[in-house]
Formats: C-alpha cells, sequence, structure tokens
C-alpha cells in the first residue's frame, strides 16, 4: 500500500497563521509537530513503504526538511502550482503505473488533519481494502456529531453496506441535519484505490486532466530529492478536486466508517476546536489577559494581548500582521484573502520568519535604505556564493561560528566579531560547526530585496 500524502494546499483561510510560502501543513498549531509531520508518522504506522509526498516547488525545502525531521523515508513530487486533488492523485497513479505496479493500491492522506487513534484507521483501511483491491474505489466518512456546515457529506445506500448513494459539498445547516438523520457520514478526505482504477475511471470524465497529467509526468525529471513534473504541461491541467471531478460521478464508490476523532484543520472553527474552553466560552493560545470577554477565540505569541468586553470574535495576533474579525464572517476569509491580494500586502507571501533549506533569517526592522535581518545558520550548512549590485551588508556573529568567503579572503569570526560586505563583493556565509550560527545582518542600499542577489554557487540549485 502506497501513502501519498497531499501537501499541496496554500491554507488561506488560517491567514495570518499561514501563509503563501508557509501555509498550515507546515505549522504545529500546539503541537511538537508539524500537521505534516503527523501525517507522514501515521501514514508510516499503517504501510511499510516509503510516503510518496506530493506539493508546490515554493514548498520544496520545506517539505525534505520536515521529512528529514522525522528520520523516514519518503520521495516528493513536486507541482509547479497547485491544481487540487484530482492532478496529485493522477499522478501517483502514473507513478506507480509507470513502476510497472497498475495494481497497486494508494491511500491519499491529506496533511492537514488530525485522527487519533490511528489504530482505528488502520482498522477501517484493513476493512476496506479487499473492496480497493477488487476495483473499487473507497472513501472513509466520519460520523458526525453536529450538522457541521464546512464539510462534505456522503450518503450510504442503505439496502447494503458499502456503496454510496449520494455526496452533498457543505450544505446549510439545516439540510446537515437531515442528512445526519438520514445516516450521512462526514468526507474525510481519506481515499483508497488502485492506480489503474483511478487514472480508468477518471479519464471518460476529465481526458482534459489525464492528458494533461500524463504529459507532465512524461516530461518529469530528478533534481536533487526531488521529482520535478513538467512545467508547462502540467500549468494546462484543470484544478479540480478528486471530489468533483471523480466520486460525484463514479458508481464503484465504496464507503467505510471511520471511527475516530478526526478533524479537518481547514477553518477557524476546527482549530478553536483543539483548544480547551473557558467558562466564559473563550478559547486561548498565548499571551491573553481578558476581562469581560465571551466566546472568543484568542491565538497570540509572546506579545501581551489585553481584551475588554469582546464577544463572538476571532483574534489572531503574529509579529507582522492582526487579523480580527466577527466569528459569523468566518466563512468568508477568501474574500478578505482576496482584498489583500488586491493591495499586494507581503504579508500574505511569508512570515516575518523565512525558512531556507540552510536555516532561517528573520526581518527585524525596515527603514528608508536599510533593512535589519536575524540570520540562522544550520549546522553543516552555507548560504549561496552570491554578490549584491545595490546594496552592502555588515554582518555582527550573535553565538556560534562563521565561516565566511569574501571574494579571496576565508574568515572565521565568533561571537561579538563583525565584518563588512561591499556592493560587489563576492561572499558567502557557512556555518562548519556543530551548533546553530546567529547572525544580525544590516542592509543599506537602494534594493534591499531578493531580486538584488546573484547566485554564483548553490549546493541547493537556487538561481
Amino acid at each position: 500500500m502506497q501513502p501519498v500524502i497531499l501537501a499541496g494546499g496554500s491554507g488561506s483561510r488560517l491567514w495570518p497563521l499561514s501563509r503563501q510560502h508557509h501555509p498550515k501543513q507546515f505549522l504545529n498549531l500546539g503541537a511538537e509537530e508539524s500537521l505534516l509531520q503527523q501525517c507522514l508518522q501515521r501514514a508510516a504506522h499503517i504501510s511499510p513503504m516509503p510516503a510518496l509526498l506530493i506539493g508546490r516547488e515554493e514548498h520544496r525545502f520545506l517539505l525534505a526538511q520536515q521529512l528529514q525531521e522525522t528520520g523516514l523515508s519518503g520521495r516528493i513530487v513536486l507541482e509547479p502550482e497547485g491544481r487540487n486533488t484530482a492532478a496529485s492523485l493522477v499522478l501517483a497513479a502514473l507513478d506507480a503505473i509507470d513502476r510497472g505496479q497498475p495494481e497497486q493500491l494508494l491511500l491519499a492522506l491529506p496533511a492537514d488533519q488530525l485522527i487519533d487513534p490511528v489504530a482505528a484507521l488502520k482498522q477501517a483501511i484493513n476493512t476496506a481494502q479487499s473492496a480497493a483491491e477488487s476495483g473499487q474505489i473507497c472513501l472513509f466518512g466520519i460520523p458526525p456529531d453536529h450538522p457541521a456546515t464546512g464539510y462534505g457529506y456522503i450518503l450510504p445506500d442503505r439496502t447494503q453496506p458499502g456503496p454510496v448513494r449520494r455526496f452533498v459539498e457543505k450544505p446549510s445547516a439545516d439540510r446537515a441535519a437531515a442528512l445526519i438523520k438520514q445516516g450521512a457520514l462526514w468526507n474525510s478526505g481519506l481515499l483508497l484505490a488502485r492506480a489503474d482504477t483511478l487514472v480508468n475511471a477518471l479519464e471518460p470524465l476529465q481526458p482534459e486532466l489525464v492528458l494533461a497529467c500524463r504529459n507532465a509526468w512524461q516530461q518529469r525529471s530528478t533534481d536533487l530529492d526531488f521529482i520535478r513534473v513538467g512545467d508547462q504541461p502540467f500549468r494546462d491541467c484543470p484544478a479540480i478536486s478528486i471530489d468533483h471531478a471523480l466520486l460525484e460521478h463514479a458508481a464503484i464508490c465504496h464507503l467505510t466508517a471511520l471511527k475516530a476523532r478526526w478533524q479537518d484543520l481547514g477553518s477557524w472553527a476546527a482549530i478553536e476546536q483543539q483548544l480547551p474552553p473557558a467558562t466564559d466560552g473563550c478559547r486561548a493560545q498565548g499571551n491573553i489577559t481578558r476581562l469581560h470577554c465571551r466566546n472568543t477565540l484568542f491565538m497570540g505569541g509572546d506579545r501581551l494581548i489585553a481584551a475588554l468586553g469582546l464577544n463572538n470574535l476571532l483574534v489572531v495576533d503574529t509579529p507582522d500582521a492582526l487579523l480580527l474579525a466577527d466569528k459569523a464572517y468566518a466563512e468568508e476569509m477568501k474574500q478578505l484573502i482576496t482584498a489583500l491580494e488586491q493591495h499586494q500586502h507581503p504579508e500574505l507571501i511569508n512570515h516575518p520568519r523565512v525558512h531556507r533549506p540552510w536555516g532561517f533569517y528573520e526581518h527585524l526592522i525596515d527603514g528608508p535604505g536599510f533593512r535589519v535581518k536575524l540570520i540562522s545558520v544550520s549546522p553543516g550548512s552555507a548560504l549561496s556564493l552570491q554578490r549584491h549590485r545595490h546594496r552592502s551588508e555588515h554582518w555582527v556573529v550573535l553565538s556560534g561560528r562563521a565561516s565566511i568567503t569574501r571574494d579571496d579572503e576565508q574568515i572565521a569570526l565568533r561571537a561579538n566579531q563583525s565584518i563588512a560586505i561591499a556592493q560587489g563583493q563576492l561572499h558567502r556565509l557557512a556555518n562548519t560547526e556543530t551548533e546553530p550560527l546567529l547572525i544580525l545582518e544590516v542592509q543599506s542600499g537602494s534594493v534591499l530585496d531578493e531580486a538584488d542577489i546573484e547566485r554564483l554557487d548553490d549546493r541547493y540549485g537556487r538561481h
């Protein structure tokens, strides 16, 4: 059984915690491991096969880093753009078929879910396995405990166990309550099917999608630890979920109840359920002091949030962006994101702390003609050999030992020592030690963004 981890989501509804370059599946959200890492551990309990991760090109180093941190093995397929789950699953199926295993069972696991206990999931999968091996597309439904309006519902055929009668996508509360009375289950997004079953069932329904994926897979290349599919063919692929592309039309769907604690962390309401409620109905994470507040979600960090008389609100505080919302409008987050995109707010793209394959950097302060950043270089890592045409830099070592290339010089610096990098000078920052290297960088010049980086040598294949 091949676990296929769908890790290409943008998580825009959880902004500002989730950003375009660091979406929700890479966040810890109160746990020791990220959602993606928890999913990887889940997959390892279910199948001995290394997981196949399918994600976006822009997240490649996050995918590799978080996979490495788990100590598990896996393969990573990169999509140049997100095209939703149907295209991702076709790529996974083509991978199995190309390896001469068309009957390989594929287990699709969304990377942004919580499922506990894993034993219950494994039992449900074992129950459905024979149906999947016989050529059916097996789905897993969650017995609902309330008429949720943010989930899809699967109505089983009451005349016989297994078959699916109908799908209903995000109904109203009244409609959801009626569906529950009829025995409907929440659609978990999990799927089990043979590789050839998926492709053969999709081809007559979505011929353009399957053709584009075939072309993209034929043009794939291997780069470092990544499998990159053909760029333009994949961009030509329609963006559609597997639910709409196939499941709502297929007559060979099989439904198994998954009796476990399940949560799709795709909304603030779902995030709220992960925090314990207080007597005033509020739920809070971070440094919060509140008085006369009711039914409000507070999510913050080290910075103090002081609240007085708030009712039914979302308060989400990050170092560079603050979300204040009435819970009644929580389902309209996408409209807010669209408005922010129109104004080209950079806070949509990155957190102040930006992860890189060599470590991270964090914006501390910007001003006219200058920028101050904190740089952390992981042990054994190095930035690219580079130069800047429009800015100079000054580095102060805060902790660790820096190995620096500056033109023809090789320089070693320790804590409280500093160095200046002039405009146009070739330079590289490296950490050859076993402890992290922490640097304070002050940039000054007319261009202070990534556009002013000319890379001459980079171990991570960046240009």
